[in-house]
Parts: structure tokens; C-alpha cells; sequence
């Protein structure tokens, strides 16, 4: 019958004694193509929701390839680490982690998902055959041994830019030229909303963070989230079909990071309250001028409390305050690019450091009070200018939470050092 279609369009018919010796071909006699190479397979991309460990907060995705007739189904992984493979933890202090790429089975990882709630969405792929071949073949050059290890980078290159990455080779770049100067939001901005649910790693990750963290970013650069890359391609021509394989019963990630203006308020109220407070208790009963305080013993009490108190707390901040300002200077010799030239400097440095070593002799000894009181008001000083410095153009880094705590953190304990060791800081019990 083609053949009869392809002469009509020509203008032209048959003769009849043509048409008299040809007959319809029985099916057995008719070739039946070959199917494209590729048209076998079924591509799609599985994302996996967020967990509550560190490294589970920004979710993860994998590329299912299935062959049915040849009983395929392997989800290419681009997230796979080993924390006892040998030298890890000091590959991960120097930002140098190896993860690498393998094939799984596909029902085996979804099931572990689904297992731990995680929640699963898969998204069929409108790929033509020549491209699902090519992204098998892709696929399967990078889980070789020799090509399967890279250096993970947590915003520039993981398990999703992997995926993106891959995707928009396979379309001959047209991911990118969509999103790529799409405007989107800071690393920041999603560091922050998604880690909101745990304090220590949202405060942790969020201080460390320097002023790159901040730069203006783009939907391509979004796509570093697994959960940002499945919305993006929901925009797109390339999801045929999606199905929820399993939907989790944990909170949903936050659209947007809440605001914490009170609570970290409220932190620098309550501890430049308790450093000022027992300092000022600690002077006042040394003094005599506490006016509740009149017996001389009433008054060595009082100083026994007040003074290791004030110690203690100026310490540990001090302390706490000197090592992230340690940690801040040696990420500049390591690939934690994200952490370099972060204005928290400013209020957590190795003068604190010194000061923390310097306040119990300064304070119960006598010793070192001019080298106390000055490191006290000079690392206050440097605060202080972290806090001028905001109006500087250029100076523009989010961390106005930190300011509201340490400032006045630094100020109290400038101030503590001075009233304590006022007089000479003699040893407790002097005349």
C-alpha cells in the first residue's frame, strides 16, 4: 500500500495490466522494520526528598534507564561517598571529597527510600530514541572505574549538576539556554530555608558561609537542589509524564527561609546581659559599692560567685568566638571556596583566642591585666567595625543575625574585663 501512495503523489497511476498482476502480499510476506535503536528504552528522572541528616537536607535524584525486553532497570547515582574509605575525614576538612557515580538497581534504591520516607517522584523523560541511547551510552562510560570518582563541590557540582549537566548535553544544551539567565535566588537563600528545621547546622552552615554565598544567582545555579531541577524541567518539553511513588510524612521544605530577628535578638539580649551582669556583680562586691552587700564576707561571697561566673562565660564565648575565627583563616587554605573572605571575621578572630587564655590569670592572678583589657576592647573594637563596615558598598554580606549577638556580646565583655581587673587584679583574698 505504500508503494501505491507514493506513485499517486507522483501524478501518475498504473496501467490496469500492471494492476492486473499484482496482488495484495499476505502478512507472511511482508518485511516488518527494525525499531530505531534507543526506542527500547524508557528514560526517567527519580528525585528523592529531603532527610533529616546534614546530607540528606537538600535531597538527591538519580537517571532510571529501563530495557524490559532485556530485563534493565538501573538508576545512575551520581551520590555515592564512603566515610571509611581511607583519608576521607581529612579529604573533608580540605573540601577535596571524592564521591563517584554507579548504577543501581532501581527497585532496590527506591524501596531504601521509600523505606527511610524520604518521598519519591519519577518523571518519564520525552527523549527520542537517539537520545536515550546516547544517554545510556553516557551514562555507562561514567560508571566505568576510571571515570566514575569526582570531586564533589556542594553547590557547583553533586549529585543534581551532574544529573543537569547530563540532560542538557543530551539536548544539545537547550536546558541551559533557558534557565541559565533565568534570575533566581542565593546559595544562601536555599542553605538557609532548608536547613531551618535543625539550629545547630542551620546557624553552622549559615555563619561559616562568606560573601559568595550571597551573589545573585540563577535558575540554572538553582538546579544544584534535586527538588529545584524536577520543578524547573516540570517548565519544560521534556517531562512526558510524572508519578508520586511514595509521598513522605515529613514537613515539606520551606519556600522561603523564616525570619529569626527576634530569636537572635533575644540570644544577644540574654548573653550580653549575663556577661555585663556578673561582671558588674563581680566589680561592685570587690569594690564594697554593692549597697545590698555590706559585711565584708557578704561581699567576698558575692565576688567567689561573681567572678568564676563572669570568667566562665567570657571564656567560653571567647573561646567559642577565637576557633571560628581559626576556622575561618584555615578554609582559606582548602577548596571550601564558600567560606573564604567572610565578614564574620570581623566578629570571630584569634583575638578572642587570646583573650580567653589571658582572662583567668588576669582576673585570679593578677597577671597579664593590661594585655586582658586591651585584647577585650580591641577584638570589641573590630566588631564594632564589622558593624560600620555594613554601610560600605560592596560590603554586602547577609549576616546582620550574627551582628545582633556579637556586637554586643564583645561590648559587655570589654567592658567586664575592665571592671573586674579594674584595680589590679590582685589575687582573690588580697588587702
Amino acid at each position: 500500500m505504500a508503494g501505491w501512495l507514493a506513485v499517486g503523489t507522483l501524478g501518475t497511476a498504473p496501467p490496469a495490466s500492471a494492476m492486473a498482476g499484482i496482488r495484495e502480499p499476505a502478512p507472511e510476506d511482508q518485511e516488518v522494520a527494525d525499531p530505531e535503536p534507543g526506542s527500547e528504552l524508557h528514560v526517567s528522572l527519580i528525585t528523592i526528598g529531603a532527610g533529616p541528616v546534614v546530607y540528606e537536607m537538600f535531597g538527591h535524584n538519580a537517571i532510571r534507564i529501563q530495557d524490559p525486553a532485556r530485563g534493565l532497570d538501573v538508576a545512575y547515582n551520581w551520590g555515592m561517598f564512603d566515610v571509611t574509605q581511607e583519608g576521607f575525614f581529612w579529604r573533608f576538612l580540605l573540601g577535596d571529597w571524592q564521591y563517584w557515580m554507579a548504577g543501581l538497581s532501581s527497585e532496590g534504591m527506591i524501596a531504601h527510600y521509600v523505606a527511610t520516607d524520604r518521598g519519591v517522584v519519577e518523571q518519564a523523560l520525552d527523549l527520542t530514541p537517539a537520545q536515550r541511547l546516547m544517554l545510556l551510552d553516557m551514562a555507562g562510560f561514567n560508571a566505568r572505574p576510571e571515570n566514575a570518582y569526582y570531586r564533589y563541590q556542594y553547590f557547583l557540582d553533586n549529585c543534581s549538576t551532574r544529573v543537569r549537566d547530563l540532560l542538557d548535553t543530551i539536548v544539545a544544551g537547550s536546558l541551559r539556554e533557558q534557565f541559565a539567565e533565568a534570575p533566581g535566588e542565593t546559595y544562601r537563600f536555599h542553605t538557609r530555608r532548608l536547613t531551618a528545621g535543625n539550629p545547630l547546622i542551620y546557624v553552622s552552615l549559615d555563619f561559616f558561609m562568606g560573601g559568595r554565598g550571597d551573589r545573585p544567582g540563577t535558575a540554572w545555579e538553582e538546579m544544584f537542589i534535586p527538588m529545584m531541577l524536577r520543578d524547573f524541567l516540570r517548565e519544560t518539553d521534556l517531562v512526558a509524564s510524572e508519578a508520586l511513588l511514595d509521598e513522605s510524612s515529613r514537613p515539606r521544605p520551606l519556600v522561603a527561609p523564616p525570619a529569626h530577628f527576634i530569636r537572635f535578638t533575644l540570644v544577644g539580649i540574654l548573653l550580653a546581659g549575663l556577661l555585663a551582669g556578673s561582671a558588674a556583680l563581680a566589680s561592685s562586691s570587690r569594690s564594697g559599692k554593692d549597697g545590698r552587700t555590706t559585711s565584708r564576707a557578704g561581699r567576698h561571697t558575692l565576688r567567689r560567685v561573681a567572678e568564676p561566673a563572669f570568667v566562665l562565660a567570657a571564656g567560653i564565648w571567647s573561646l567559642a568566638a577565637g576557633l571560628s575565627g581559626l576556622v575561618m583563616i584555615v578554609s582559606h587554605f582548602t577548596s571550601h571556596e564558600f567560606m573564604h573572605w567572610n565578614e564574620n571575621f570581623l566578629q570571630a578572630n584569634p583575638l578572642s583566642l587570646v583573650l580567653a587564655g589571658a582572662l583567668v590569670p588576669a582576673v585570679f592572678a593578677g597577671r597579664w591585666r593590661r594585655f586582658a583589657v586591651r585584647a577585650a576592647v580591641l577584638a570589641a573594637g573590630v566588631s564594632v567595625l564589622g558593624l560600620v563596615v555594613q554601610v560600605v558598598p560592596g560590603i554586602d554580606q547577609v549576616n546582620g543575625y550574627y551582628l545582633i549577638v556579637a556586637v554586643p556580646a564583645h561590648l559587655a565583655v570589654a567592658w567586664g574585663v575592665r571592671a573586674v581587673v579594674r584595680d589590679g587584679g590582685e589575687p582573690a583574698g588580697a588587702k
